[in-house]
C-alpha cells in the first residue's frame, strides 16, 4: 500500500514531543507549504510569517502571524500560500501520553481525556480562545533553545500542557463529542479512498465512483474533499496519475504513447498537455533530463 501521506513519526516515549521550523522562500499564492498527510499525534501549528490557508480535518483555516491552528490525532492536513511572501510556522508535534504526570488529578478523566481519545475535538481555528495558549506555546517552543536539558524539557512540557487545558476549558456544546466520532469516521473513509487512488496505479476514477466509496451524494463529496484537501478530486486524480507516468517515464522503457494508456488517457496529445500541466514539461522532456542526469552521474 502506498503510504504517502501517512507520516511516521515515531516520538520518545519518555518525552513524547517535537518541533519541526518550516520555512518556505518566497511563494506563489496557491503554493503549497504543508503537503497532505495524517498521523497519530496532536500538532499545534504556530505561524511566524506570511499568510496561508490551511485545510485541518475539514474546517479551513485562515493563519497570518500569531496565529495557533489544532490539529486533531489522525486528522488530515495541508496547506497553502495566499500571497506572494515567504512563510514561516512552527509545527509542535505531541503524544497525549505527554501529560500523563497529570493523570493522577481528579479531574483529568473527565476534564482532559476525551480530547486525548478522541471522542471529543478541540477547533482547529482556535481564534481569539487561542491567544493565550499560542502564547504558552511560544513560551514552550523558546525552551527548545535550552538544548532540551531536563529542565527544559520540564518547562516545555508545563507550558504546552497549559495551552492545552486552557483549549479544553472551552466546554464543548451537547453532542459535540458524537459529532467528533462522525467526522473521524468520514475522515477515515476518505483516507481509504486516497489509498486507493494512490494504488490504482494512475487509473482515472470519476467523482460518482468515488461518493459511492465513502457514502455521501456527489455534490457533498465535492465539497467534503475540498475542504479535507484543498483540491478539486479531478486535479488530485490528475496529480496522481501524472505522479505515475512520471515515475514510469523514469523507470521503464515504455514509450510515451504506451504510458499515457497505462494512466487511462487514450488521446496522446492530451496527455502530453496535462502532463506539462502538472510536471511543468513534455514527456519527452522529462525522460531527456533524466537521461542527461543519470549521465552526469556517471560521468562523475
Amino acid at each position: 500500500m502506498n503510504r504517502e501521506h501517512w507520516e511516521n513519526n515515531p516520538l520518545d516515549r519518555s518525552y513524547p514531543f517535537k518541533l519541526f521550523f518550516n520555512a518556505s522562500g518566497e511563494t506563489k499564492p496557491g503554493q503549497c507549504v504543508l503537503f497532505l498527510h495524517w498521523h497519530e499525534h496532536f500538532e499545534f501549528i504556530l505561524m511566524r510569517r506570511g499568510r496561508a490557508v490551511f485545510h485541518i480535518g475539514s474546517q479551513v483555516c485562515e493563519a497570518e502571524p500569531g496565529t495557533l491552528l489544532v490539529v486533531q490525532a489522525g486528522d488530515l492536513h495541508t496547506g497553502f500560500s495566499r500571497s506572494p511572501e515567504q512563510v514561516e510556522y512552527v509545527s509542535i508535534v505531541f503524544n497525549g501520553a505527554l501529560f500523563s504526570d497529570w493523570a493522577k488529578e481528579e479531574d483529568y478523566d473527565a476534564f482532559l481525556v476525551p480530547y486525548l481519545e478522541g471522542r471529543a475535538s478541540l477547533p482547529a481555528c482556535p481564534g481569539q480562545c487561542g491567544e493565550e495558549a499560542s502564547r504558552l506555546l511560544g513560551k514552550a517552543v523558546a525552551e527548545s533553545g535550552t538544548g532540551f536539558s531536563a529542565s527544559g524539557r520540564m518547562i516545555a512540557k508545563t507550558y504546552l500542557f497549559l495551552a492545552f487545558a486552557l483549549l479544553a476549558r472551552t466546554h464543548l456544546p451537547p453532542g459535540q463529542a458524537g459529532r467528533a466520532r462522525d467526522a473521524g469516521l468520514r475522515q477515515e473513509r476518505f483516507k481509504e479512498l486516497i489509498r486507493h487512488v494512490e494504488d490504482s496505479g494512475g487509473a482515472p476514477m470519476g467523482v460518482r465512483e468515488a461518493a459511492r466509496m465513502v457514502s455521501v451524494s456527489p455534490h457533498h463529496f465535492c465539497k467534503l474533499f475540498r475542504r479535507l484537501t484543498g483540491r478539486t478530486f479531478t486535479d488530485y486524480v490528475n496529480r496522481c496519475r501524472m505522479q505515475e507516468a512520471a515515475k514510469l517515464l523514469l523507470e521503464t522503457g515504455l514509450s510515451v504513447t504506451e504510458i499515457a494508456e497505462r494512466v487511462g488517457c487514450s488521446n496522446p496529445n492530451y496527455f502530453t498537455r496535462l502532463f506539462k500541466q502538472y510536471v511543468g514539461m513534455t514527456p519527452s522532456q522529462a525522460r531527456k533530463r533524466a537521461f542527461s542526469d543519470g549521465q552526469q552521474a556517471d560521468d562523475g
